[in-house]
């Protein structure tokens, strides 16, 4: 069809940032129109009026309306060597009308146009579905400098900066609310159409819309560093990334049309052979020649994972690339980090468990002061509870991380350290309890002095009340739920029991994740569903990485191949079923494309199919089906 790359006979093998932007509809139909008014003339003038010479003009003036883009592109490809399919459509109506067939050669740029026009308007639909999401990114904002109010681009607001909102505008910046109370519309970021109460502390997004009151909002990120700028980027991004599929037929396409030219001339020197006329031979060539154009074949993956992208991104899903939809439709296996997944990730102490002469104050604040310097969430659950406790934190020197077990210490000159039972064990603290005493449920973090355990925090956090139904849901899908957590094993599997999974893996250390995940995906296609940091690795190793909450997460979207803007895993079972509905509908598209080629083509072996019919059935026909098959994955589930 139409904007070719070198190579690819679509456009949809190319992007859309490839499409024309000259392309005007009412200028398109008015000329489709004209050239459907000469046809009809010409029809009239060489069958009922019969001047042949008056019907050859309007024929020749219908060739020239239909095929002002194809004929140029015709000539152009043929002095490249470059035979795509304008080439082929503008060779078959040239050649119609030198053996005597001008109705037929004018009819076929005709319909073939009316294709073009077809397939451009399909761009332009995606295109706006894209434009809809590069809309949300506001060109200005109100900024408030020396208590004087300016509009200013929103690239010149700088990160620090007050910036106020009335309400009904869309929020121009990144930032928390520091001034006033409202209800935020974030359906363009999250997908979640509830409006979202914000008050002075609460983060806000560029592209959400401002619904209740006034605020007034402190820059947290420039404007090219955005939540919105970031989805604007990877859903344009998303559309160069491309399947295996749709690469391989990009090789086929590549190949087939000179295969279709070889075709047509045998056919037509095997009719010539039988005794057929130089013309009659010719134009059953032209017909095979036509009915084997690749262009229906071609757009039947690309338009449909164009399509399926945008779909995603209007629910809150950035998919990164066409590769990752077909691959989450192969999903056998889904593995699901614990905390901040299944369950809120809002941890806060409930208990804290004597084993010394040390009160609960002292173990909590040694704890605090360890922890101070980390940003993993048990560290702020412990954090918040001394701020609410008022206990003193104290300095800590040679601070250290132990990745996956804690962190350690030295306190006025004593070292001290905080951690799970792996850390305890290595460290070889000599524990005043049980392993498998119950200071409650939870995640326990053991705090010591040396060689001696002061105490054990519980920490304590609740699942995600969609848990259960999206385990269920995942199921009976035929997938398989895996758990991977480094909370200890007896807390892991009352939550995991709590939430109907079996196969709970627990105590694990990223590397553990990553092992876990290997082995799996060795038999398996694993989805892989986290945080996005602390899960990297084993994002990495899954086949189809997951980050959930990305928008409240810088790094989360970059981290994995899907990013869920919100924290809602609800959305998987609804990513897995729209990625096999994908695949069902280019199934279906390339079926419909390739039966109707073959049943066109051989009409046209046959000299059973006229050049009109093979336009109109085999390309202009098919095309209108495989894109209006395509065009509904761009709609909400």
């Amino acid at each position: 069809m139409s904007h070719h790359e070198e190579g690819v006979y679509c456009t949809y093998c190319a992007t859309l940032e490839d499409q024309e932007e000259e392309f005007n509809p009412r200028r398109e139909y008015t000329l489709t129109a004209i050239a459907s008014a000469l046809l009809a003339s010409a029809v009239v003038a060489d069958f009922i009026i019969k001047n042949l010479l008056v019907a050859y003009t309007l024929y020749i003036g219908t060739m020239i309306v239909a095929g002002r883009a194809i004929i140029p592109k015709g000539f152009k490809g043929l002095l490249r060597v470059h035979l795509d399919i304008n080439f082929l459509m503008t060779f078959a109506a040239l050649a119609s009308l030198i053996i005597g067939a001008p109705a037929e050669g004018a009819t076929v740029l005709l319909l073939f146009s009316v294709a073009e026009l077809l397939e451009d308007i399909a761009n332009q639909r995606v295109r706006r579905e894209l434009d809809a999401v590069i809309s949300l990114r506001p060109h200005v904002a109100t900024v408030i400098r020396d208590g004087r109010r300016y509009i200013v681009p929103v690239e010149e607001v700088a990160v620090g900066e007050i910036v106020a909102v009335r309400p009904g505008e869309r929020i121009s910046v990144d930032g928390v609310v520091v001034e006033g109370t409202t209800y935020v519309d974030e359906s363009a970021i999250t997908g979640e159409s509830v409006p979202v109460p914000k008050q002075p502390g609460e983060r806000v997004y560029a592209g959400t819309v401002n619904q209740a009151g006034y605020i007034e909002i402190k820059t947290t990120k420039s404007a090219d560093e955005s939540v919105v700028a970031r989805i604007v980027s990877l859903v344009e991004e998303a559309q160069r990334h491309k399947s295996r599929t749709e690469t391989t037929v990009a090789r086929i396409s590549h190949k087939y049309t000179p295969l279709v030219v070889a075709g047509s001339i045998l056919l037509a020197l095997f009719n010539f052979a039988l005794g057929a006329t130089p013309a009659q031979a010719v134009y059953r060539g032209l017909t095979l020649l036509v009915a084997g154009c690749p262009c229906a074949f071609a757009i039947a993956i690309p338009v449909s994972m164009v399509s399926s992208i945008t779909g995603y991104a209007r629910e809150g899903v950035l998919v990164k690339g066409s590769r990752h939809v077909e691959t989450m439709a192969r999903t056998e296996v889904v593995a699901l980090d614990k905390t901040g997944t299944l369950t809120e990730g809002a941890l806060s102490v409930s208990n804290i468990c004597i084993h010394s002469d040390a009160t609960p104050e002292e173990v909590l604040a040694t704890a605090a002061s360890l922890e101070q310097k980390s940003e993993h969430p048990i560290a702020q659950a412990i954090l918040r509870k001394a701020e609410e406790k008022g206990v003193a934190i104290s300095d800590v020197s040679d601070f250290q991380v132990v990745p996956g077990m804690g962190v350690a210490g030295t306190i006025r000159g004593v070292e001290y350290g905080a951690g799970n039972l792996r850390l305890i064990k290595q460290e070889r603290v000599a524990l005043q309890m049980p392993e498998d005493h119950e200071c409650g449920d939870g995640s326990l973090v053991y705090v010591y002095r040396g060689d001696h355990h002061l105490g054990t925090i519980v920490l304590s956090d609740t699942e995600r009340s969609d848990s259960p139904d999206v385990i269920a849901e995942l199921k009976e899908m035929g997938i398989r739920v895996v758990m991977l957590t480094g909370d200890n094993r007896k807390t892991a599997e009352i939550v995991a029991e709590r939430l109907g999974i079996d196969d709970v893996h627990a105590e694990l250390l990223p590397e553990d994740k990553v092992n876990i995940v290997k082995k799996i995906s060795q038999d398996h296609v694993v989805m892989m569903v986290g945080d996005g940091i602390n899960d990297a690795p084993a994002l990495a190793m899954a086949d189809v990485s997951v980050a959930v909450a990305a928008a409240t997460n810088d790094a989360a979207i970059e981290a994995a191949d899907v990013a869920l803007m919100r924290g809602d895993i609800s959305l998987l079972p609804r990513m897995i079923q729209k990625a096999r509905r994908t695949m069902g509908v280019i199934r279906h598209n390339v079926a419909i494309a390739i039966g109707a080629k073959a049943f066109v083509g051989l009409m046209a072996v046959f000299g059973l199919a006229p050049l009109w019919f093979a336009v109109a059935v085999g390309d202009m026909g098919v095309s209108f089906v495989v894109i209006a098959n395509a065009l509904r994955l761009a709609k909400r589930t």
